[in-house]
């Protein structure tokens, strides 16, 4: 039979008609919407299939030669890849273009590559299988063989990701796959490049032994007559590059595997109850600190969770979140594989931010269920976000808290912000404001842990119905029975305002062109960090171009502004925005704030001060209100030269601690009698791990005047935790006494102080873990 044109088989069309349907639907969700690579994604799950699908039933009915199959194939690629392509740009001119060239760039080196990969798929896998005439059951295993090329890269992608550190994928049809829902900045495009050479070399080699066979008429290939060897020559150097380029994938980027990361790391450290993989640019005795600090996170979670046992978490430790990103797919987000009992983490301050949470995961996993040592329906297989979170959001309550996670649930629940429980404990978790969907969950899982004890959460985490460890109540009564103790709960006015500005704000699916905006003020922070207020300002135009209510880039151009030395547009657009109603009263207040550095700048003290203390009034955040007291200080020479080195910056230059360290130093000179100089280098020398220097510097400020009292505070906050360091266990207790008993100190602070603390002791650490937990 003669192959018909591509655009009169009925199998093209049906398969073109069902990917328009599909694309057009998934495009109006605002994430979705243009050559994004959300788009790409959902457009390299469909096209390479339909591709396939499509190619293998005209092939199989057709029975054209293999060359003639090869381009087949081919021509269907392109021609759903064209169509996937218009349907992209019409969603982008219908809701606007986020960054459309690097989309362009992502939507071709993704799906539409891999539309041409399957379709080569498709009509090969029908040449080889269909040799008898057409039948349903026939048809529909070629069906099947037909969508399995495109299934299998995917079942390959979800094999790396279980058995190696890796987040991330590429895959000759559906392209890339980044990894974390929450990291919007990352750049596949090199590694497409790289990736996408070695598709070429594979459809060049096959495309080449095509053009050598023949089809005979008993069904069977041959050697096609009067060809040259050249053509199985090409082909076989084509794949070979192909087969080299795979093999070369972890030095390329394309996948990484334990042994490949722990090379780049290169450094290895074994502490009682974990084994760190970290980076050579890190130092061992910050890692041993690390270790020591994991040892005693795993011996806290095992008495929270009632376990016991001897078994070892693995982390690996990078330098930055650009290397962690390139080694194994998550940026800035921290990442724990519950299965494999490993978790990986950037360094950061001490106490760890989020050791103890990623820990708990894996912890977590010891009564987790299914492959991924997980809760959720179905044995675990699909995991539920609310109860995986929401266990570790519990058991990891962040130690320099200002509220408790049932506090911020309570003030939700005042502002009508709280989710039902129904949609936080399913899937429908990751369609909430992630800051709202990991409060929620934690502060219902700590409440219901406290209710009816660890044995029931286990259970409830293990797969058990709520109804079987809650006395027969559901999520509905349960919800009834914990709204009733938030209710009990006091929220004072200043909080409720932060958490409106935290929790009511949208998901990351409600969200347009979220990695443009990202990647934009990124590079924007990071011209102004680099004294370029000129860059920086064109940048974030360009953001606000995409997304005129981002908040931080209206406030930046007024900060580009200053640092241009344009005094008059500075302050004209932070006024704007302290006075725009659309913003959110904490939003007003910021630009209030940096209204009152410009007056510092500007060598107005008075005038800043009453700026700062009008903030203060809405201010929570008890860090923040620290910042703020600091600034009300800057009233001699000396103090204003030592903040705005510190704190502010002023015209050209911002803030630097090179400079700001000898401000510090004549400030102490010429204030001798005064704390807070030294308390500012004490609490930067802690930031940058000098425990020894910053001692000495907060014991001098602990023995001279500090006030106000947030400075008080957070001195003996952060001595304390430099004892702890030191592992000066004594010391950091005589402390923390200190601490407690500050005027005004909050439940959620000194708990959380006291729990830093605790894990001071080696001996104590060292005995329970002899013990097994």
């Amino acid at each position: 039979m003669t192959q018909p044109l591509l655009w009169h088989s009925r199998a093209q069309r049906g398969f073109a008609l069902g990917s328009l349907v599909l694309l057009v639907a998934a495009g109006f969700l605002p994430l979705f919407g243009g050559p994004t690579y959300e788009f790409a994604l959902v457009a390299g799950v469909v096209l390479p299939a339909s591709s396939s699908m499509a190619t293998a039933l005209d092939v199989a009915r057709w029975r054209p030669q293999p060359l003639r199959a090869f381009s087949y194939g081919l021509e269907s690629g392109l021609a759903l890849s064209l169509l996937g392509f218009g349907v992209a740009l019409l969603h982008g001119l219908r809701q606007g273009f986020c960054d459309p060239l690097p989309g362009v760039a992502l939507y071709g080196l993704g799906p539409a590559s891999g539309a041409l990969l399957a379709g080569v798929w498709g009509g090969s896998v029908a040449r080889l299988v269909m040799r008898g005439p057409p039948s349903r059951k026939r048809t529909a295993q070629l069906l099947v063989l037909a969508w399995s090329g495109p299934l299998l890269g995917i079942v390959v992608s979800l094999v790396r990701f279980y058995t190696s550190p890796m987040v991330f994928a590429f895959d000759p049809f559906f392209g890339y796959f980044a990894g974390p829902l929450y990291d919007t900045v990352f750049d596949p495009l090199r590694g497409l490049l790289t990736y996408r050479a070695g598709s070429a070399l594979t459809l060049l080699g096959l495309g080449a032994l095509s053009s050598r066979l023949s089809w005979r008429d008993d069904g069977r290939f041959a050697w096609a007559q009067g060809q040259r060897a050249s053509a199985l020559v090409l082909a076989a150097c084509a794949l070979a590059g192909s087969a080299a380029i795979t093999l070369l994938g972890p030095e390329l980027g394309h996948y990484s595997t334990s042994a490949s990361i722990q090379r780049a790391l290169g450094r290895r450290l074994e502490s009682q109850r974990c084994t760190l993989h970290y980076s050579k640019s890190l130092l061992e005795r910050d890692m041993a600190l690390l270790g020591r600090e994991c040892d005693a996170h795993v011996v806290e979670l095992e008495r929270y969770f009632e376990l016991r046992s001897s078994e070892r978490t693995t982390a690996y430790v990078f330098s930055s979140a650009d290397e962690k990103r390139a080694q194994m797919g998550a940026g800035n987000t921290q990442i724990a594989k519950p299965w494999r009992r490993e978790i990986y983490i950037q360094a950061d301050m001490y106490p760890h931010p989020v050791l103890r949470h990623e820990l708990a995961h894996v912890l977590a996993g010891r009564f987790g269920q299914g492959p991924f040592h997980v809760a959720g329906p179905v044995g675990g297989w699909l995991p539920d976000p609310g109860r995986i979170e929401g266990i570790a959001v519990a058991a990891a309550p962040r130690d320099d808290a200002d509220l408790s996670a049932l506090g911020w649930a309570k003030a939700m629940l005042d502002l009508k912000l709280l989710p039902p429980l129904s949609k936080v404990f399913r899937l429908s978790f990751l369609g909430e404001n992630s800051a709202t969907a990991y409060t929620v969950a934690g502060a219902f899982v700590g409440w219901f842990k406290e209710r009816y004890g660890t044995a029931a959460l286990r259970r409830w985490y293990a797969g058990a119905e709520l109804t079987e460890v809650a006395g027969g109540k559901g999520l509905l009564e349960l919800e009834r029975d914990f709204h009733a103790t938030l209710r009990q709960v006091q929220v004072e006015e200043r909080a409720m305002l932060a958490a409106r500005a935290r929790f009511d704000r949208p998901a990351i699916f409600g969200r347009s062109c979220p990695h443009a905006v990202d990647a934009l003020e990124g590079e924007a922070g990071a011209r102004l960090a680099e004294n370029d207020p000129k860059s920086a300002r064109e940048l974030f135009s360009k953001l606000l171009a995409l997304d005129p209510q981002h908040t931080r880039a209206r406030m930046a151009l007024g900060l580009c502004a200053l640092r241009q030395g344009q005094f008059p547009d500075a302050r004209r657009r932070y006024q704007e925005l302290s006075r725009d109603p659309a913003l959110h009263r904490l939003h007003q207040a910021t630009a209030l704030e940096s209204l009152g550095d410009l007056e510092l700048v500007a060598g107005n003290s008075t005038r800043a001060d009453e700026l700062y203390r009008a903030v203060l009034a809405l201010t929570f955040d008890e860090d923040h209100r620290r910042t703020l007291d600091v600034k009300r200080l800057a009233t001699s020479e000396a103090a204003r030269a030592a903040v705005l080195s510190l704190l502010v910056g002023g015209v050209t230059y911002g803030p630097s601690w090179d400079v700001a360290a000898i401000k510090l130093g004549q400030w102490i000179e010429r204030q001798p009698e005064r704390g807070v100089a030294a308390y500012l280098v004490g609490r930067n020398l802690y930031l940058r791990r000098r425990w020894q220097e910053a001692a000495r510097y907060l014991d001098l400020a602990l023995e001279r005047e500090l006030v106000p009292a947030s400075v008080q505070e957070s001195a003996l906050r952060t001595r304390a935790l430099v004892a702890c360091a030191e592992g000066d266990a004594r010391r950091a207790r005589e402390l923390y006494q200190r601490f407690r008993a500050q005027p005004g100190m909050s439940e959620a602070r000194s708990a959380g102080l006291g729990r830093s603390l605790g894990r001071c002791d080696r001996q104590e650490i060292a005995k329970v873990s002899g013990n097994g937990g």
